[in-house]
């Protein structure tokens, strides 16, 4: 695994997108068709912006992910990321020195970023906010925390956060393992600021589509 952060979004994730596409390609069960129709059905753009290194725009239409240092044309822009570039070279060591990446079920995991559910719900909104992870591994990063910004509906943050999240490593690692819910790890966020419309949104996203 390329752990160059810039190296990785080009290279490593549409190939674990793709992975994850094919999954569900091959996947059965009651819910297996609506899961990979959600992921074809999804269209837009997110821009990840690593501070010190470069930015890139990750697309994605008919389940399939390409990556370009340009914005693409003519597609929705979802989300934005910030997050500075020791933060990204430490992330990735630490998740390519842990094996998760070579996890069978991680591209399948991963690939329900593209939801065209999640995307009706989202269109219209804008939500701007900081996730503050704290008690960080020293492989990790030599600060006790760092800061990820994120805007939802934007292709930028702005100069202030309508609210901050703070959360530890070992909370996100409960929910990666399954041992706490999505639900669950709400009630652990420290949140700063008004989150209501995100809470709110957050929560609809988590009840099951309709049939």
């Amino acid at each position: 695994m390329n752990t160059d952060p810039i190296a990785f979004f080009e290279t490593e994730l549409p190939a674990h997108f793709a992975k994850g596409v094919e999954a569900l390609r091959g996947a059965s069960g009651p819910s297996a068709k609506a899961e990979l129709d959600d992921v074809l059905g999804s269209k837009g753009t997110i821009r990840v912006i690593v501070e010190g290194l470069a930015e890139r725009w990750a697309k994605v239409e008919d389940g399939v992910m390409t990556v370009s240092e340009a914005k693409p044309e003519g597609f929705p822009v979802r989300a934005a990321i910030t997050l500075d570039s020791a933060t990204a070279e430490g992330a990735l060591k630490l998740l390519d020195e842990s094996g998760r990446f070579d996890d069978p079920e991680a591209p399948k995991r991963f690939v329900r970023i593209a939801s065209a559910r999640a995307e009706k719900l989202l269109t219209g909104h804008k939500i701007d906010f900081h996730v503050i992870l704290t008690d960080l591994p020293e492989e990790m990063s030599a600060s006790e925390e760092i800061t990820v910004k994120l805007a939802i509906g934007a292709e930028t943050s702005g100069p202030k956060p309508q609210f901050t999240a703070r959360i530890s490593y070992d909370d996100l690692e409960d929910l990666r393992e399954g041992d706490i819910t999505p639900q669950q790890i709400l009630g652990r966020l420290r949140l700063q600021g008004d989150a209501s419309k995100a809470m709110a949104l957050g929560m609809m996203l988590m009840q099951p589509p309709k049939k």
